[in-house]
């Protein structure tokens, strides 16, 4: 992974369900202490869907926003549009978001609402009034799923129709739409803005924070890591991870 974890910017320290690791002592103490701590920060209840987006610089800015927002889940549609993130730009950030691929967005809803989503779409054509900070108690209820359509003809109107409900963010000038990634950023900050500037905990459940950070420390120290964790079969068939 590319991303540099130092410095820590966090105001404190949070508790982490996360034992020690066996790749921990091949780790920095900084970058062990930044992914536990980020793990602790991220949130599950917000998730963020993009239909068919086209161009990688949007791509890479809404994964780049999400991690940084501490947004964890992100699901992308595919039908007409690859999703295609610039790893330069990206700095990695792309390796920590749960990023979820569907081939259109009826297959992205029905993951949603399994996982019991709520299901918002940013959508101008529907009249929408309602701004995304207005959603905040409807998030406190359960978990909310921001939709947001491609560059050039916003969401379709399957997943307009498809939704929960219509936001939009108002505006006081000429323009009537921003950027992709731009309303993407203010959209997710609207409704993270306590959390982020509080250094709230999040909610990210502590066996989803467990498996994530397994999955960071083997894909940043490589073969040292599946060295370290030797996957072997006991004599009855059963898969052994070794810790050597």
């Amino acid at each position: 992974m590319d991303l540099d974890p130092s410095p820590l910017a966090f105001a404190r320290e949070l508790p982490s369900p996360i034992p020690p690791h066996p790749v921990d002592r091949i780790l920095t103490p900084e970058r062990a202490r930044k992914y536990r701590q980020v793990l602790a920060r991220r949130t599950a209840r917000l998730a963020v869907v993009v239909e068919d987006c086209h161009d990688p610089h949007n791509a890479t800015a809404i994964i780049r926003t999400c991690d940084a927002f501490g947004v964890h889940r992100v699901f992308v549609t595919t039908g007409r549009n690859a999703f295609k993130i610039n790893r330069r730009v990206s700095q990695g950030s792309h390796h920590y978001v749960d990023l979820h691929v569907h081939p259109d967005i009826a297959s992205a809803y029905a993951a949603l609402r399994a996982l019991g989503y709520a299901i918002h779409v940013s959508d101008l054509a529907a009249s929408a009034t309602v701004g995304p900070d207005r959603l905040q108690s409807l998030m406190a209820q359960k978990p909310l799923a921001l939709v947001f359509g491609n560059e050039s003809k916003g969401v379709s109107p399957e997943a307009s129709a498809g939704a929960d409900g219509h936001f939009l963010i108002p505006m006081a000038g000429f323009p009537q739409s921003l950027n992709l990634s731009v309303t993407v950023a203010v959209s997710l900050y609207a409704l993270r803005q306590r959390a982020l500037v509080e250094d709230l905990p999040g909610d990210l459940p502590a066996l989803e924070q467990i498996a994530c950070y397994d999955s960071w420390v083997r894909e940043h120290k490589g073969e040292a890591a599946a060295r370290l964790m030797k996957l072997e079969k006991g004599k009855h068939g059963e898969e052994l991870e070794t810790y050597g």
